[in-house]
């Protein structure tokens, strides 16, 4: 999160405020406990009978509800309490039971009209949303949602207590789809990047709490890259408002170690042989394969930003960017995956030339034919039989204007193929700076546009995907829907136009939604399993072989990595590129994280295709930042290497005898393995004796034995 994230706040200004010294249920319940003789909990629940039977006697409507409320908060009050006594006891789901209880109080008073599903079945949960409408007390309805709060984190400690952890993951999105729905009902349809907060201690307790949760839980899990996303926000959210002043928050401190939480890679090159598969439900095990360079014959040049897919076993590859970060001029190329040749083609006509890391402008397989939109009413089509160009004039809903700008071509959005239909969402067209949330479908037997939702204007919206680009879209023919996850809105390019939105970096999308062909609704999606952590520029495509959609690698702009070279020197990076693997089961709606032990080095911009006829998953070029990743070109490093990647899945062409490949041949990313300490790392240099250089060894002399051995052996000496 940028800096700006908190602009309407002023810390300094407005001090939190202890909300259990406002609790009118709390003072209550202390008067009834304290009565003489100490009532048993029979007479306690009678009493609490008693003061609701008062409320339905009160005149005033006012007064009956402030009764009613307060009775209701009792009960949960004490079955939470009964719960503690079980989890303290070591019987969780005992403790889980009365937990529960509590939130089925709290939710059945104001919740009439909706049914109770707990964790909940969508993302804005109906009841959540109803608390909001009471509007009770100074901050609204901050009782029911910091009870909810306290309750849902509660579960979430018990289900990893019991090693569960779908249901650990569930009950910590719980929590965290709880503080949208609060937002929504406190400050509707506002940015998603502006924070609107309860100014309450409990509020940022259980909002950093359930963040190192989630941090704790998927770093255990191998998911390294959303245990950080979690480990920042707490980070971030700890030292906003002022927490050593706050005896309640100021534990919260142990917890954060800011070398372990951001001295990470994703995956980490050091942890990926020590993580293993331990819950099948959001694991699984895979393996990324170069293909072997072609021998003789031309070559694409490196690239990212490009457009690909597979047709007949051969692998296209159609525009990009080159390291200068403009178009590279080899524009089109097909690879022969069964004879490993690659063959130039024609270039697609008068396609406006662009520029900048942004230029993406995929292309769409149909019947034959490749379809490239460029933002405007006629596309560019190639067939792929005569591998010949062709111009397609299109038709738009009479009556209506045209939703994208005329005179810029349309980037870095996505396009998807569902049935006869193409699908486009997002992107640029230099109309609002921050990108649009256009989306569009193109009839391929009629050749007629129609305009789904969205604008190019910078309307915020709650209920429906904002302004984005650079975001990940695939259909699901089984499901007959279109998803989007994350993007990122250009808040730097606002902010050099002076608009409204601007900020110091871009705000990374942390949602995901999805479009129903039938109802034509927008539906925002709970995140299940290991996920993968919010980016942009990821690689990604929907295999019909394995019925999942896979996305691999991409970027995070305000990501911090800290890297912890030799000795005392530390290298932060306010940025970071993934190498991580994960795919997506849209029947179950879980998220898997693919376990492998070498990758394709961490990179953005790369694409992922499935061939159709075999099922296998292929990708292609991508680019990553020297720096992150040292190379030769300090501009710009670009990758023209082929990968394909297999998953013990049905259809995902699983081998286990891959896994018996010697694992020092393995390139760890850009890092290479120490044979005296171990680890992986950037600095190692190569042995220069008698074992070829198949040696490595930290720059500095490792702590641990090892060299004296190798030496014995092979006659080496260190360079």
């Amino acid at each position: 999160m940028g800096e700006n994230d908190y602009e309407s706040t002023d810390w300094l200004t407005i001090p939190l405020q202890d909300g259990s010294r406002a609790r009118a249920d709390a003072l209550v319940l202390a008067e009834i406990r304290a009565q003489t003789p100490r009532p048993s909990p029979e007479d306690i629940w009678a009493l609490i009978d008693d003061l609701e039977a008062g409320a339905d006697r009160e005149s005033r409507l006012e007064k009956r509800e402030q009764l009613k409320r307060t009775a209701v908060l009792i009960r949960a009050t004490i079955r939470k309490e009964e719960g503690n006594v079980f989890f303290r006891a070591g019987d969780y789901q005992a403790a889980m039971s009365k937990y529960l209880e509590a939130m089925n109080f709290i939710l059945g008073r104001v919740a009439i009209d909706s049914r109770l599903v707990l964790p909940s079945p969508c993302y804005f949960s109906k009841p959540y949303l109803d608390i909001g409408k009471s509007g009770e007390g100074p901050f609204g309805s901050w009782l029911e949602y910091m009870d909810l709060l306290a309750l849902s984190g509660n579960i979430s400690q018990c289900c990893n207590k019991q090693k569960q952890h779908v249901r650990t993951i569930d009950w910590i999105q719980e929590s965290l789809q709880l503080f949208v729905c609060q937002r929504q009902m406190t400050g509707k349809d506002l940015p998603s990047w502006k924070d609107c907060h309860l100014p309450l201690v409990e509020y940022w307790l259980f909002r950093i709490k359930t963040q190192l949760r989630a941090y704790n839980e998927f770093l255990a899990l191998g998911n390294t890259a959303l245990a950080v996303h979690f480990g920042q926000g707490a980070w971030v959210d700890y030292h906003l408002p002022d927490s050593k002043n706050y005896a309640k928050l100021a534990p919260l401190e142990r917890e954060m170690d800011y070398i372990k939480m951001f001295s990470l890679r994703h995956p980490d090159p050091n942890l990926i042989d020590k993580t293993k598969l331990t819950c099948p439900e959001v694991q699984v095990q895979g393996t990324w394969e170069k293909l072997p360079s072609p021998a003789q014959g031309p070559r694409p040049t490196g690239r990212c930003a490009h457009s690909s897919w597979i047709w007949r076993s051969r692998l296209y590859v159609c525009l990009g960017v080159g390291e200068t970060q403009f178009e590279v001029d080899d524009v089109f190329w097909c690879l022969d995956l069964q004879t490993n040749v690659w063959k130039q083609l024609p270039k697609p006509p008068r396609t406006p030339r662009v520029g900048g890391l942004s230029s993406v402008r995929p292309m769409q397989i149909w019947r034959d034919k490749a379809y490239l939109f460029l933002g405007t009413q006629s596309l560019h089509v190639f067939n792929l039989v005569t591998e010949r160009w062709s111009i397609l004039r299109t038709t738009f809903q009479e009556g209506k204007m045209w939703p994208y700008a005329l005179d810029n071509p349309l980037t870095s959005f996505t396009t998807a193929i569902l049935e006869n239909k193409l699908y486009v969402f997002g992107g640029d067209d230099d109309g609002d700076p921050l990108g649009q949330n256009i989306f569009m479908t193109l009839d391929l037997l009629t050749n007629k546009w129609e305009h789904l939702s969205g604008s190019s204007k910078n309307i915020p919206q709650s209920f429906e995907p904002n302004l984005r680009s650079l975001h990940c879209m695939w259909a699901a023919p089984k499901q007959r829907k279109v998803y989007v996850l994350y993007g990122s809105a250009n808040r730097t390019h606002a902010r050099l136009r002076h608009a409204a939105g601007a900020g110091e970096c871009d705000y990374t999308y942390d949602d995901f939604w999805s479009w129903h062909v039938d109802n034509k609704k927008w539906e925002r999606e709970r995140l299940r399993g290991s996920y993968p952590s919010p980016r942009v520029e990821a690689a990604f495509t929907f295999s019909d072989a394995t019925g999942r959609a896979v996305v691999y690698g991409g970027y995070h702009g305000n990501m911090t990595t800290l890297e912890l070279n030799i000795g005392d020197r530390k290298t932060s990076f306010d940025f970071a590129f993934y190498g991580d693997t994960f795919v997506y089961d849209p029947e179950t709606n879980m998220w898997q994280h693919v376990l492998v032990r070498g990758f394709p080095s961490y990179r953005a911009m790369s694409k992922i295709v499935c061939d159709p006829d075999t099922g296998k998953i292929y990708l292609f070029g991508g680019y990553t930042n020297p720096d992150f990743v040292p190379a030769k070109n300090m501009s710009l490093r670009v990758y023209n290497d082929v990968w394909t990647l297999k998953v013990d899945l049905p259809g995902g062409h699983w081998n286990p005898e891959d896994l018996t490949r010697d694992v020092r041949a393995e390139r760890m990313g850009p890092w290479t393995r120490c044979f005296t300490c171990g680890n992986c790392g950037i600095n190692w240099q190569k042995c220069a004796g008698a074992c070829g250089g198949k040696y490595y060894f930290c720059s500095k002399d490792c702590q641990r034995g090892g060299w004296k051995e190798h030496k014995e052996k092979h006659g080496c000496r260190k360079v």
